[in-house]
């Protein structure tokens, strides 16, 4: 074959193939926009992890509130993601948002991951400043560079099927199953056991987190999200109420932060609302929604 003829060929194929890539990429990241609420400008954004993931009906809220939601959450994520997830909300949203919903935990102030290599799920919005700076400095170089190149390769299993929810309208949270007594019969043998870490590094992270949200005008509710009594005291009380006590204080420096602690309510006493100790089933989610919308 003519030399010649190789190299155009194969030029044509590399063409085709990233523009196939980057045509297809571009269909992927708007689903993943839709899955958030990135489309109309929000009103209201939600921030945290799986309890968030699954403790809030955006559809729902909306609804109930008759504004735009974004539900920025992914699962394992700590507050140093989350920081960055903010960052990049308002990067794309510098106004117009009037409140965040902001996930709170007895271990979100604790320095021990809770997932390996979470930045993969932010590789699909790497063309954003904030993300791109932060994977690069959790990817290895050569990791980073074939996901730069290859946009495609972006998007895991989990981020897909988050994609065809959305263009599905499939925003619920399907899981009805529920806790039975046996399924947390050890819980009983831990209580007051686990510490509540109070790292003064990820408070000051925490800290620069709401600097940056107020900065952007917006109100903040603090929600410490609800868990189930067996799993919740298995934190030591101390500890516990020494967390509340903090964002109570800090809550009260602001007019616009508000502290919201949803495990003094009902829902700890009801297995009927959780999927898991730490994660709800819809009828959990809906009462955390109901609840949550009605500060809004």
């Amino acid at each position: 074959m003519n030399f010649k003829i190789f190299i155009f060929r194969v030029t044509v194929l590399m063409v085709v193939f990233f523009l196939f890539d980057f045509l297809l990429s571009l269909f992927l990241v708007k689903g993943l926009d839709k899955y958030y609420g990135f489309g109309s400008t929000p009103e209201i954004m939600i921030n945290g992890s799986s309890m968030a993931q699954t403790g809030f009906n955006r559809k729902d809220m909306e609804d109930l509130t008759h504004t735009n939601v974004s539900k920025y959450t992914y699962e394992g994520v700590s507050i140093v993601e989350r920081k960055a997830m903010i960052e990049h909300f308002f990067n794309k949203y510098p106004k117009g948002v009037k409140t965040v919903i902001y996930e709170l935990s007895p271990v979100m102030f604790s320095t021990i991951k809770e997932a390996e290599n979470v930045y993969t799920l932010f590789y699909p919005y790497m063309d954003d400043k904030n993300i791109d700076s932060y994977i690069r400095d959790n990817a290895e170089p050569r990791e980073y560079y074939v996901h730069k190149l290859i946009r495609t390769k972006r998007f895991e299993s989990r981020l897909v099927v988050s994609i065809v929810n959305a263009y599905v309208g499939n925003y619920e949270n399907f899981k009805t199953n529920q806790i039975d007594s046996s399924s947390v019969a050890h819980l009983l043998d831990e209580k007051g056991t686990k510490e509540v870490a109070m790292d003064e590094s990820m408070i000051a992270i925490f800290e620069s987190t709401m600097e940056l949200v107020r900065a952007h005008s917006s109100n903040v509710i603090l929600v410490m999200m609800p868990i189930y009594k067996a799993k919740l005291e298995t934190f030591k009380k101390e500890g516990y109420d020494n967390m509340c006590d903090y964002f109570i204080n800090y809550s009260s420096k602001y007019d616009k932060v508000r502290f919201l602690d949803l495990n003094k309510e009902r829902i700890i006493q009801e297995p009927g609302y959780f999927s898991d100790p730490l994660h709800f089933n819809l009828y959990g989610q809906k009462y955390i929604s109901d609840t949550v919308s009605w500060y809004l």
